[in-house]
């Protein structure tokens, strides 16, 4: 896309989403947050009780064959590929739908092992941020939250016994500046955890191991579930300017947990996940590598892509 074009667009989505700001008002109270607001596909029953949850989400856009068939091909890989297969028993992985999910679809990701859950959109927003519902979802002690277009390399299990994810943060109350009385009351502690963005530092041409950055991309983060938290996020949304409308989740956390902030985001190993993926970060083992592999990338890695779709498609006839 030419770049005039593509200034274009970021200018358009600025404006769309600073019309939904405007539109909601500027009270600065939140939504109120009732639950739960989340459910199995088709099941009164809970949601698996395991210790850590991998999250990732599917909206509407899951009319789109690609991105179905991504969450098909993230699923096939923590779940059935010998080489990236969790190994633990104490890890359940949710795909979260949105209410515009088709029906058809939720019943063939159960189907692949997925544990579907359906979440409420967050009100006045439909689907624009409905994948922080797993703020939420307190039942579980981590959840780490991963795009579907993402390919993974090497199983995920250890990241849950990483040191930096062991232990909740203490909120910085001391950053008197940085807290905004329009906003709801932090948490006493708090955790999460992300990767520096590749977008900053270089894109494809980043280094490995990489920089690290102001901020990160919200294609793989972990969480402490936290409903007090999630409150915070509803009532930072309603302020203008608060945070840029334009990839509208990924810039409300990184104003929520801003390093200057009193809730300073921590940075997680490099060899976690890396966008902007190359495949020297391939080579040098990084275990998820987040890039649209069916559409652009180095060739390299868009043959992996390619590689885990047909094993997945085999795995599944073959059942």
């Amino acid at each position: 896309m030419p770049l005039k074009a593509k200034s274009s667009l970021g200018i358009l989505f600025s404006f769309v989403g600073l019309y939904l700001l405007f539109s909601w008002g500027g009270s600065g109270a939140a939504p109120s947050v009732k639950g739960p607001s989340y459910r199995l596909h088709n099941s009164s029953s809970p949601l698996p009780s395991t210790e850590f949850a991998i999250a990732t989400f599917l909206t509407g856009q899951g009319k789109d064959d690609a991105y179905f068939t991504a969450t098909r091909i993230l699923t096939y890989q923590l779940l059935h590929a010998p080489d990236t297969r969790l190994n633990t028993g104490s890890i359940t992985f949710l795909v979260v739908c949105s209410p515009s999910l088709p029906d058809s679809r939720k019943r063939r990701l159960k189907q692949d092992g997925a544990v579907v859950v359906e979440v409420d959109d967050v009100p006045r927003w439909k689907e624009v941020f409905t994948k922080l519902r797993i703020f939420e979802m307190t039942e579980y002690k981590r959840i780490l939250f991963i795009d579907a277009d993402t390919i993974i390399t090497a199983p995920l299990d250890d990241i849950f016994k990483s040191p930096e994810v062991a232990s909740l943060a203490p909120t910085l109350f001391s950053r008197k500046d940085q807290i905004k009385k329009d906003e709801s009351p932090l948490p006493a502690e708090w955790f999460f955890g992300a990767r520096s963005d590749n977008a900053l530092t270089g894109q494809r041409q980043h280094p490995v191991p990489p920089l690290q950055s102001p901020s990160f991309s919200s294609g793989f983060f972990m969480i402490a579930p936290d409903r007090q938290i999630y409150a915070h996020l509803l009532s930072v949304m309603s302020h203008y300017r608060r945070f840029d409308p334009f990839v509208m989740e990924q810039n409300l956390l990184n104003y929520v947990y801003r390093r200057d902030g009193p809730m300073p985001w921590r940075e997680l190993d490099w060899k976690w996940s890396a966008t902007w993926p190359t495949e020297k970060d391939a080579q040098m083992g990084v275990a998820s590598l987040h890039e649209k592999l069916w559409d652009r990338g180095p060739q390299p890695l868009r043959d992996m892509w390619d590689k885990r779709k047909k094993e997945m498609l085999q795995f599944y006839e073959a059942e």
